[in-house]
Order: C-alpha cells, then sequence, then structure tokens
C-alpha cells in the first residue's frame, strides 16, 4: 500500500498527532509532505472514538493546489519509532491527497461548445 513511500508519525509542540510522507531528514531537521493531524473525536452516544485525518494545511488555499512540503525542526516535535501505520489510515491518507477528477460537462447532441440552444419559459 505505501508505495514505497516513508511514512513518518510524530507529535508537535503542542500535542498534536501528525502523518506525513517523510521526504528528508536531517540533524536537525525532518522534511515532511503533505503532512496531516490525527484527529480522534469521542462518538456521545456510542462512546467509540471516530479517527479522520485532517490536512495540515489545506490545498484549497494554496495556489495551483498541489502538494505541499514542511520542514519540522526536530527540537520541537517527538518521532515515533519504528512504527508500522494501519493500511486503513494509510488508505484515509492516500484518498485525501490523491488528485480529484472531476467528471466532464455533459454535451448536447448536435450542438458545438458554446453553441447551446436558447430555450424561452415564459413569452415575452
Amino acid at each position: 500500500m505505501s508505495d514505497e513511500k516513508n511514512f513518518v508519525v510524530f507529535v508537535d509542540g503542542i500535542g498534536r498527532t501528525l502523518v506525513g510522507e517523510e521526504t528528508s531528514s536531517g540533524k536537525t531537521t525532518v522534511t515532511v509532505k503533505n503532512p496531516a493531524i490525527l484527529h480522534v473525536q469521542p462518538n456521545q452516544q456510542t462512546g467509540q472514538l471516530s479517527v479522520q485525518l485532517v490536512p495540515y494545511f489545506f490545498k484549497e488555499f494554496q495556489k495551483g493546489g498541489g502538494d505541499s512540503t514542511w520542514t519540522f525542526n526536530r527540537d520541537t516535535i517527538t518521532l515515533a519509532d519504528d512504527m508500522e501505520i494501519d493500511e486503513r489510515l494509510l488508505t484515509q491518507y492516500t484518498n485525501m491527497f490523491s488528485a480529484l477528477e472531476l467528471p466532464q460537462q455533459p454535451q448536447l447532441v448536435g450542438a458545438a461548445a458554446g453553441d447551446a440552444p436558447v430555450v424561452k419559459l415564459f413569452d415575452d
């Protein structure tokens, strides 16, 4: 499932658990592509926990809407050692950051693009 991607899990300075694709790692920093916050919320009625990923920064606010890469200082995060992420969480992560393909607009038969017939709803 991971497609040779090196996923990293860490906790930031304010206690959020983050998941992302590690692109580089140095002595003082870790660079992560498309980090996501692991959000856990209890269901008041069932007592179960709901787990979902929330982007660290939404693509919609980024010009071009592509991937984002963030560099975290090692002295402000705590990295997980030898952790393998569950496939369900990886699937959710992959789906969240995959490119969305919008369906094509349907064309009217016999009408060229921009040449659609005018439909009058009321008599003038």
